[in-house]
């Protein structure tokens, strides 16, 4: 009995290799690595005019980084800890004057023609940020939450022009948001 089992199994694998070895072999698609560099266009580099640019608006760039995730971390403090309007006003006050003050620093700034959309939106942004502090600070007064909304909305509205500006002036740039 113990033989039959053998020879049943023996024949068995027998029959399946030959059934395997018979078997043509489908061609498997070949998966390419891909290059993320390579998927995304690369930008022209910039002229020396616009590089003046550029270097001319990281100086309030680089602060209104800091203080657009300042104002978040503000906002998310009150909402998820502080409940207390004066000390979100301590925090708010000093950011809506940055924004304000930014908003005037980045008119002050020349942009090359070709930078003229960019230097919009990056106005945008700061004008945006600043009425969002301002609506921040009319929430401490009177504690209507429309006011909270409504900065949260131009806060998101202010970050994504900010992105997009760092995308064309400062590609690879480190990413807070």
């Amino acid at each position: 009995m113990l033989a039959g089992v053998v020879v049943a199994l023996a024949a068995t694998t027998g029959a399946a290799w030959f059934h395997e070895a018979r078997t043509p072999l489908v061609a498997q698609p070949v998966v390419q690595p891909v290059n993320v560099r390579a998927a995304i266009p690369e930008l022209p580099a910039l002229t020396a005019e616009e590089e003046r640019y550029a270097a001319g608006l990281w100086a309030v760039h680089r602060e209104a980084v800091r203080s657009a995730v300042a104002m978040s971390f503000a906002g998310i403090t009150y909402k998820t800890d502080d409940r207390d309007p004066h000390a979100l006003a301590q925090k708010i006050e000093p950011l809506a004057k940055f924004f304000h003050d930014a908003e005037t620093q980045v008119r002050a700034i020349s942009a090359p023609p070709s930078m003229s959309r960019t230097h919009g939106r990056y106005l945008e942004a700061m004008k945006l940020y600043a009425n969002a502090a301002d609506e921040m600070l009319k929430f401490t007064d009177d504690a209507d939450q429309r006011h909270l909304d409504d900065a949260h909305r131009m806060n998101v509205n202010a970050s994504e022009n900010m992105l997009r500006v760092g995308e064309v002036l400062w590609p690879g740039q480190y990413k807070p948001h």
